[in-house]
Parts: structure tokens; sequence; C-alpha cells
């Protein structure tokens, strides 16, 4: 009896042993995911999920403007976070100042879910350092019941006799630089002195009529408040608003506007970069990438996804502009050197 005792012992031990070094399998691997991203840009079942086939965490941060997010990392934080949402414009100039190492395309099989337009962007030709996200476009955002007259021109910022209620202007560079220029009928990438000079004080004399700055998000809860009437703003923000209030529109300025693409990147050293990688080809699966655009509102650039979203939203102009309103957009372009001239103008408008 007492050797069998014994024989049974060492077995259950050596069973035990076994448990404990056994490797754990994909689902239970655990470690963690540092994701800074736009503020509401991504739904919360979509990030438990994730943790849920993975056994990993994530920890997500936000920010309100691209300049934000870039002061922050390169202060530091490029080393506290795996991966980033960025726009498109930004993507080189972070490869640029170190911030990025191009991508390991072996960890992402998923690439081959992406629409073909995707694959090449201008902003980052052959997706050396980053992955679409989503993409929409920038437009004028307005509640009905607010405004005095039609909406559809960046008159009704720039021309003090075709404002048509209080107005926010948005806390976002590019963008609102690039209103004034294509109002002024620039490009929205314009290096040319004189063009910018006029932006600046177009833009000096709409803030002064204005009701301040304010980020994507603040600007719209402000308009639900009551606070102003319009503001520029980005295509999905104004469609995930009017679900709480129907009054709220969304409409592409008649001299055009941009065109954007948020996309992902990994930071060069960031941690857990393996787990970055793996969240990416997270959110290229096509049932992810519909749960996400459908969230947001915004378009998904998975070709695969689009069978998968509700019928309204791929019939919605808003969302997928039709050719005619496509051919009068712009991607805002990296600039390189030169956008320090763009620095300059926003300096000087945000601090008189």
């Amino acid at each position: 009896m007492k050797r069998w005792g014994i024989l049974l012992l060492v077995v259950a031990l050596v069973v035990v042993g076994f448990l404990l070094v056994r490797p754990k399998p994909a689902s239970q691997a655990g470690g963690t995911l540092y994701f800074l991203n736009w503020a509401d840009y991504i739904p919360e079942d979509l990030l438990k999920k994730f943790e849920a086939e993975t056994g990993a965490k994530v920890v997500l941060d936000t920010f309100e403007s691209p300049e934000a997010m870039l002061a922050k990392l390169k202060a530091g934080a490029d080393r506290e976070f795996s991966l980033v949402v960025a726009p498109d414009y930004y993507v080189l100039q972070m490869a640029r100042e170190g911030l990025l190492a191009p991508l390991e395309k072996g960890k992402l099989k998923n690439l081959a879910n992406l629409d073909p337009f995707f694959l090449d962007p201008p902003y980052d030709p052959g997706l050396q350092y980053s992955v679409p996200y989503l993409w929409g476009t920038t437009g004028l955002a307005y509640r009905e019941d607010l405004v005095k007259g039609p909406v559809d021109s960046f008159a009704v910022f720039f021309d003090p006799a075709r404002q048509v209620g209080p107005f926010l202007l948005l806390d976002e560079m590019r963008e609102t630089i690039g209103a004034a220029l294509k109002y002024l009928g620039y490009s929205v990438n314009t290096t040319d002195p004189k063009a910018l000079a006029k932006a600046k004080e177009l833009l000096l004399e709409a803030k002064g009529r204005s009701v301040g700055f304010a980020g994507g998000v603040e600007a719209l809860n402000r308009i639900l408040a009551g606070d102003a009437a319009l503001t520029l703003a980005y295509s999905g923000d104004v469609l995930q608003a009017r679900q709480e209030d129907e009054r709220l529109h969304y409409v592409i300025p008649k001299e055009g506007g941009t065109l954007w693409t948020d996309a992902m990147v990994v930071l060069k050293r960031g941690p857990s970069q393996d787990l970055a990688y793996r969240f990416i080809n997270f959110l290229l699966e096509p049932e992810n990438a519909a749960a996400l655009a459908e969230y947001t509102r915004y378009a998904t650039p998975v070709a695969r996804a689009l069978p998968l979203l509700p019928e309204e939203m791929r019939q919605d102009p808003t969302v997928f502009p039709p050719e005619e309103v496509r051919a009068k957009l712009e991607y805002l372009k990296d600039l390189g050197p030169d956008i320090a001239l763009y620095d300059q103008v926003w300096t000087e408008v945000k601090a008189r």
C-alpha cells in the first residue's frame, strides 16, 4: 500500500508540474496593449472582445488634437504606448522624427482584407509605416434650429454678411487653416507664403466673431447644448452625435474639403509590439472592422467588411460620398519642413 501511495504521489506531482509549466494557449497569452487614440473612436465591446480572445489587457488613452498627441509622444510617451491612431499626414513626419519603424508586413496577414484603394495611399506609399483604421471627410456641422440661413459654404465662417449663427472654430491646425485656404481658392496643401498670410488674416477676423476653439467631440457637444450653432467637424462624429439629436446635420461645403484616413502606427520604442500587430490584425477582420465602422459612423477601408454594414449606412452619402463630391476633396499632405509655415500661422492665430 505504501509503494502504491508513493507511486500515486509521484504521478500527481508530475501532473501538477506539467500543468504549471506547460505553455499557455494564445487565448491566455496575456500582456498589456497601451493604445493611444482619438476620443470616443472605438467601442468598448471591441476592446473587451480582444481581451477575451488574447488574455491581454488594453489600456486606452485618448487625445483631442493631433498636435497634442505628437507633443505627448515627443516628450517621452513614445516609450509608453504600443499603438497609436494618427492622422494620415502625420505618418511620414512621425517616421522622420524617429517615432516609427517600418512595419513588419509578415505579421499582418489580414492586410489582404483591405480595399486596394488603400494599399498605396499618397500619405504613406506602399503602407511602409501605417495601416488604415477608418476614413472620412471634414465639413460643416450645424443645428438646423439654430442657424439663420443656408449652410453650404465656408462663408458661414469667413464672410460676416453670411454668418448664420454663433460658430466654433475647430482646434486642429491643418483642417482649420485648410478651410480658410479652400475658401480663398487655394489648395489645402499650399506652401505659398502669400496664400498663408491671407488665410491667417481671414482666421483672425473669424476668430473675433467666433465663440472660441474646441476639439471635435467638444465642439459637437457644445452645439448639442446650444452654446453654438455650427462648426467644422468630422463626418462620423456628426453622425454619432445625430443619434442624440436629429436637428444636427452635416454637409461638405461647395468649395470642397478634405478626405482623410486615420492610420494605425506601431511606435519604434513602444512596449508589447507583437501585441500591437495582433490588435491591428484583429481590427482588419471583417466582423471587427464592420463593428468599428458602425459604432463610429465612419467608412471602413476593409472591403470585406462592407457587406456586413447596415444598408442605410452603405447608401449614406455622408459616409461614402458620391464621385462628384469626392472630386472636390483633397488629402492633407505631409509638408516636410514647410510645416513650419503652418505652425507660424497657427501660433499667431491662437495667440492673438
